[in-house]
Order: C-alpha cells, then structure tokens, then sequence
C-alpha cells in the first residue's frame, strides 16, 4: 500500500552514493528537518519535465530549511547526465539493486514525490505529472516551512504542457 499523507515516512537505513560516489544518509537527512524526496527513471519523460520544478524549489527554499533529494533508478552515468541537462543542483542518490528506497515507499511509477515534514510524517505526495498540481506542492512546502505561498508555475512556464504521461 502505498505511503499516504498523514503516515510515518519510512527510515530507509544505509549509506546511499549520488552520482559522482558522495555517500549520503537519507534517514539522517530526513531527520535534520523538512525533506523533499523526488524518486524517478531518467527515461520517463514526465520525470524530465517535473525535476526542474524540484529545482526551483531547491533555489527557493534551502537557505530556509528544506532538503530536496532525488532518488534515480539509473547507473551513476545517466544519473551525472539526467542532472547536468536538467540544471539540478540538489544531491540525487543513487539507488542500488532491490530499489530499497522506492519498495519502502511503495511507489507504483516514477516520478513520485514525497514532502516529509518536520515530524517526520509524509506532508505531501503526488505522482506523474500534472501542471496544476505543481502549485499545490509549493504551497504544501511554504506551509511546512511556515512561510507565505508562493506560485510556483508562473509565465515563463507557459510552454510546459499540463499533462506529460510517464
């Protein structure tokens, strides 16, 4: 079943390396504070289009406390590539054999997103890509981070389609 809104987010235990071989906590990490996880597969084009919204939020909101992590389901190579043509300046770990950290969430495709807050509760979750969700999940961080809402999506994203199947 899968982790919903409200529910404990799983401790995934171990080291985890990004792409260029950095070891990484990430139950360590989740428990310093509000974390954003973004598990996906390099290959699945509505992963290419939701990332650089995980970016923007990285930018936005580091200097006030949120973590954002991505979690790739590729070889360290496709990763370093995913993240160089993407802009993406957070640590995206990669995930080993057994995809431990996608089976602790449950995930049914990629990309899904979790925001655990504080508590260490799952804040926010969403899958796939729908333009119009993307404000929701921005509101969802500024409220665990109690900050003022703020668009994420705004007029230089007109070319972004509302809908990109995974």
């Amino acid at each position: 079943m899968a982790i919903e809104v409200g529910q404990a987010a799983p401790i995934v235990p171990g080291t985890f390396e990004d792409a260029d071989g950095n070891p990484h906590e990430l139950a360590a990490g989740m428990a310093e504070g509000p974390t954003l996880i973004g598990i996906y597969k390099s290959s699945c084009q509505a992963s290419k289009t939701f990332f650089p919204f995980l970016e923007r939020l990285h930018e936005r909101y580091k200097d006030a406390g949120l973590r954002v992590v991505g979690i790739g389901q590729d070889s360290p190579n496709i990763t370093r590539s995913f993240a160089r043509r993407l802009g993406l300046t957070f640590p995206i770990l990669i995930e080993p054999e057994g995809y431990p950290v996608s089976n602790a969430f449950d995930i049914a495709a990629t990309p899904t997103v979790f925001l655990i807050g504080r508590d260490g509760k799952v804040a926010y979750t969403t899958m796939g890509f729908l333009k119009p969700g993307l404000d929701a999940m921005g509101d969802a961080v500024a409220d665990v981070l109690g900050l003022p809402h703020r668009p994420l999506v705004g007029e230089d994203d007109a070319s972004v389609p509302m809908f990109v199947p995974g």
